[in-house]
């Protein structure tokens, strides 16, 4: 609709557009600037280090991504009247500009062009998210002093300030005494004449009406004039007094202020400080098929889902008491239909000229796809939960129920043995019956394995820490896994740094479990090797374990799923082993504070080194 009839002030336009969040601008046919937003000046800024000036050749923000000639191509596309996107790639951002060609009024030219620069890189890994809140300042009109001129009673100047020279470029000197109409558009001097009169006839106490000046260089000056009458003691008129506003600038750009409102996607909304809808901008038709009019004179709350009410009046309430404003509050707001549209608000309040708030601006943009994407997660993580737990109870479950078979299988093995005792060649029966206490005492590690995998999963496993010197853990550890070894081997043992009287703190049993598999592997996997050789080294503020082998050795490929559950590496053979004791040590050594790292060289051998901190002496 014309600028007219929009019921806010000329200042609110500005502030309309200031508070976009992205990036926007306008250019004419020469790719000059006409008019940007503090978006756009920021990041002008970080790129050329100077604030962008209205009139000069506008330049790529995104120079890594865009450089000029591209620009310039896409400007002429534009010119041309033609509207479309285009996309860039910056800093692994996604980056939309958006071209709108601004036709006259005849609708046969095109004036200038409407570049929107648009972050569209999608949010599916949730991170926050989303993306920082541009800052937002009001127009340097705000700035802008009044003219303040005085007539005598035939309308010639008496007074005039020095803004009468910044603004129409006329020293003083050649104005002062001159009728104030011969400084009016001729074809408003009439018109201006008839502005008057009810004021003259002290019919009103005031005037305030805008007409046509002409500087000294006869370009016109849209000015605000705010006259009343200067009386004298009789009561007798003896000229006028008042201001004189230059609204040029706004004049001319009214209409890009209007078209800005109307072709950017975002939802532009001005409220009282109540919440209610004084402005709605057009985008409000495509998101949620209400007119705008349709919620003026209303509040949010009218519209917002009953989940979310407390929330947004709570914002409300905040931005009400502090003065301040509200970043990225995602509600769901209802459509013409009854449906609900997940939107994504923004909201800051403004003063009036007093320093006083009294309006409050939002900006909100759709944010359907997104909220989609966080549902279908977060179902996604519940039904995980739900697996991760029915498989921790069925572990539970089986291996319990594997435990009173076995137990079984064993005392009768035990009770075979003791009938065989007085017949002929009872070794015959006994080699079978060790075969069975082998592979029960097999999957009864198993199964201990299993269990200590489901409570890792779980997160029911804890580490009961106390003071223990490592040494006497090693020692034990060492001596029972040399008592096991058939071939003979036993492992070398050194010790680096001063190893008397010190202590981690750790629980012990947790770090029993974790260097006897250790050891265990390294003298399976290298039969007909040398000794393995562990290393102890007390640091200043940690203690490390080397287990060194000098076996098989983990293929380069596979050595990044080492401490993944049921994985052996191709080159184990007939091997025994479950892919579950690395995992098991990983946790134990990583719950306790520490870390477990390895080096491997296929057929030269694996070296694993444990670190834990917190050495106490």
């Amino acid at each position: 609709m014309p600028h007219t009839q929009i019921p806010i002030s000329d200042k609110i336009h500005y502030q309309i557009f200031d508070t976009l969040e992205d990036c926007v601008y306008v250019i004419n046919a020469q790719e000059q600037l006409l008019m940007f937003n503090q978006a756009f000046v920021d990041l002008y800024q970080g790129c050329y280090h100077e604030p962008p000036q209205l009139y000069d050749h506008a330049k790529s923000v995104y120079a890594d991504a865009c450089d000029d000639a591209k620009l310039s191509l896409w400007y002429a596309r534009g010119l041309a009247g033609e509207k479309f996107s285009e996309m860039i790639l910056h800093d692994g951002k996604r980056i939309e500009l958006l071209f709108k060609p601004i036709f006259t009024d005849t609708k046969k030219a095109v004036e200038a062009l409407v570049i929107q620069l648009k972050e569209v890189t999608q949010s599916y890994q949730l991170k926050a998210a989303v993306s920082a809140q541009q800052e937002r300042y009001q127009y340097v009109i705000d700035n802008v002093h009044d003219i303040l001129f005085q007539t005598d009673a035939t309308g010639n100047w008496i007074f005039l300030n020095k803004a009468w020279t910044t603004v129409m470029q006329y020293a003083l000197e050649e104005s002062i005494g001159k009728p104030f109409f011969n400084f009016l558009h001729p074809e408003d001097v009439e018109k201006n004449q008839l502005l008057f009169e009810p004021l003259v006839n002290r019919k009103k106490s005031y005037c305030k009406h805008v007409i046509r000046y002409l500087n000294k260089a006869g370009e016109i000056k849209w000015i605000e004039v705010f006259a009343t009458l200067s009386l004298d003691e009789n009561d007798q008129i003896v000229g006028t007094a008042g201001t004189l506003k230059d609204l040029t600038n706004e004049m001319k750009n009214a209409h890009i202020y209007e078209l800005l409102s109307n072709n950017v996607k975002d939802l532009v909304c001005i409220h009282d400080l109540e919440g209610k809808y004084l402005y709605v901008s057009p985008s409000i038709k495509h998101l949620t098929g209400f007119e705008p009019k349709e919620l003026v004179g209303q509040t949010p709350y009218d519209f917002i889902h009953p989940d979310d009410l407390s929330r947004i009046a709570e914002k409300h309430a905040e931005i009400r008491s502090t003065i301040n404003s509200f970043n990225h509050v995602d509600y769901r707001f209802r459509k013409k239909d009854g449906s609900y549209v997940w939107l994504e608000a923004n909201a800051r309040v403004f003063f009036d000229e007093y320093d006083i708030a009294y309006r409050v601006i939002s900006s909100s943009r759709e944010v359907e796809a997104r909220k989609r994407a966080e549902e279908s997660m977060m179902k996604a993580l519940l039904r995980e939960k739900e697996l991760n737990e029915l498989m921790a109870k069925f572990v539970n479950f089986a291996s319990h129920e594997f435990r009173t078979p076995l137990a079984t299988i064993q005392s009768s093995t035990e009770i075979i043995e003791a009938y065989t005792q007085n017949i002929a060649q009872p070794q015959r029966v006994h080699r079978h019956t060790h075969l069975i206490h082998a592979e029960i005492d097999r999957i009864t590690r198993l199964i201990d394995e299993i269990l200590l995998i489901g409570k890792i999963d779980s997160e029911q496993l804890v580490a009961k820490k106390e003071p223990v010197y490592l040494l006497d853990v090693l020692s034990k550890v060492i001596y029972r896994q040399n008592a096991l070894q058939k071939d003979g081997r036993t492992v070398q043992l050194v010790i680096e740094g001063q190893a008397s009287a010190s202590a981690i703190y750790i629980d012990a049993q947790q770090l029993d479990l974790s260097i006897d598999n250790l050891l265990s592997n390294a003298f399976k996997y290298s039969l007909g090797k040398p000794n393995p050789i562990v290393t102890v080294q007390f640091e200043p503020a940690e203690v490390k374990i080397l287990i060194q082998d000098f076996g098989i050795g983990i293929p380069i490929e596979e050595q990044e799923k080492l401490f993944t559950s049921f994985f052996r590496a191709n080159n184990v053979g007939h091997i025994k082993g479950t892919g579950l004791g690395l995992v098991i040590v990983k946790n134990f050594i990583e719950l306790n504070g520490g870390n477990v790292s390895f080096e491997s060289t296929l057929q030269q051998g694996t070296t694993f080194c444990v670190s834990l901190p917190y050495v106490f002496s």
